[in-house]
């Protein structure tokens, strides 16, 4: 691997956000041992195409999430967590119960100034403002996250690691350094084979690493925060041997991560922005994609909230993605790969509500204004070439969390 990206972000003085708990595991800090857990359910209306299930013939309610997590302090330097969680996303994912993430977080120092320390095990990826608490409807803006960089079809690879991450937050002019460098072995399933190579593969990616590290400055007591992700990511895949339509060869998928984050905060507003380019290399797999191996997947949101009161938040978002950045409309990769060109992009306007009647009930409605199908889930639409370039989304979520 290559981690071209490293130097830079170790001259940007390392780093990223770090938040020693997990989902709702920060109010119940000072316990020995706790338990928590959250239920969500989902209703997805789409006047065409799918998402979530079949959600353009009457609605869908094929999305629902719950998790149950607990934390354990051994000692006032070393704490264990885990969370187990059975997610349903239509044909994205089944319901089966998985392992969120298991680890052991030790402190090497706690103080105002500054905090180190390690977590080993089974990781959320700090990626971004969202990723480490999207599964937790409480923590996120909105029913669905931004889905040019929150990329749900490929979930799985972006949620969680099996490896070691070096965190610390330090004191610095005006407020303070959080900081995350991460190492491991990045999940894959099935999903990962759609979302990068459009197709349940023959073959499968048998192995991977990953090094991320992300950095985070903090000011005004959180009211600005200004920060950058850069990841390296290599998917070995393993063909399945004999005489199969769109085989790819045996080697690795590279993806490169460079991603900037910027929020504003005030009492009442929040203004939050984010942008990706994601560098994907298919050159040592060939197959369909031999004749353009390289894409620079190229993304970005801008999102205002505006909170009423407790009880009651607004949303405005406006998300855009360009499977290729090299080709804005997808005209070229529709010549290439015989695809409608609106497959290979999506615009999406996102207006929604909030309503918080008390603090372990919440409930969200949204409605998306959506052109192109970047994003479309193959599996919930099986003839991309029947996807619709116009469509809009109806979404309803209630979440309670005990």
């Amino acid at each position: 691997m290559s981690f071209k990206y490293l130097p830079a972000l170790l001259v940007s003085g390392l780093s990223a956000w770090c938040s020693v708990s997990y989902a709702d595991d920060a109010d119940h800090a000072d316990h020995d041992f706790s338990v928590n857990g959250f239920i969500t359910q989902g209703f997805f209306a789409t006047d065409h195409n799918n998402v979530y299930g079949e959600s353009s013939d009457h609605g869908s309610f094929d999305f629902h999430e719950i998790g149950l997590n607990t934390a354990y302090r051994f000692t006032p330097k070393l704490r264990g967590a885990v969370q187990v969680m059975s997610r349903q996303a239509g044909e994205v994912d089944n319901g089966e119960p998985k392992l969120d993430y298991a680890l052991l977080d030790y402190r090497f120092t706690d103080s105002v100034e500054q905090a180190v320390g390690v977590r080993v095990g089974r990781l959320k990826v700090p990626f971004g403002f969202y990723n480490e608490t999207r599964d937790v409807a409480f923590t996120r803006p909105s029913i669905m996250l931004p889905q040019s960089l929150y990329f749900d079809q490929a979930r799985d690879l972006e949620l969680s690691i099996d490896g070691a991450i070096l965190y610390g937050s330090l004191s610095a002019p005006g407020g303070w350094f959080d900081i995350d460098l991460l190492y491991g072995s990045p999940q894959k399933d099935t999903n990962v084979e759609y979302a990068y190579l459009a197709m349940d593969a023959a073959g499968k990616f048998d192995d991977s690493e990953g090094l991320m590290g992300r950095i985070v400055y903090n000011t005004n007591n959180g009211g600005v925060r200004v920060g950058a992700t850069v990841s390296e990511y290599r998917l070995s895949y393993k063909p399945a041997g004999g005489s199969f339509p769109y085989e790819f060869n045996k080697g690795d998928l590279k993806l490169n991560v460079a991603m900037l984050s910027a929020q504003y905060n005030t009492e009442h507003w929040s203004l939050t922005g984010e942008y990706m380019v994601h560098d994907i290399d298919w050159t040592e797999l060939g197959g369909i994609y031999a004749a353009r191996p390289k894409t620079p997947l190229t993304s970005y949101y801008l999102q205002l909230q505006y909170r009423l009161n407790y009880n009651w938040d607004l949303l405005l978002r406006y998300d855009d993605l360009k499977l290729d950045g090299d080709d804005p409309q997808g005209v070229l990769n529709s010549q290439l790969f015989g695809r409608p060109a609106h497959n290979f992009y999506s615009k999406d306007i996102t207006l929604g509500v909030g309503w918080r009647p008390n603090a372990d009930w919440l409930f969200r409605a949204e409605l998306h204004n959506v052109e192109g199908t970047g994003w479309a889930a193959e599996q919930d639409n099986q003839d991309p070439a029947a996807l619709r370039k116009y469509w809009n989304i109806f979404a309803l979520q209630a979440t309670y969390r005990f």
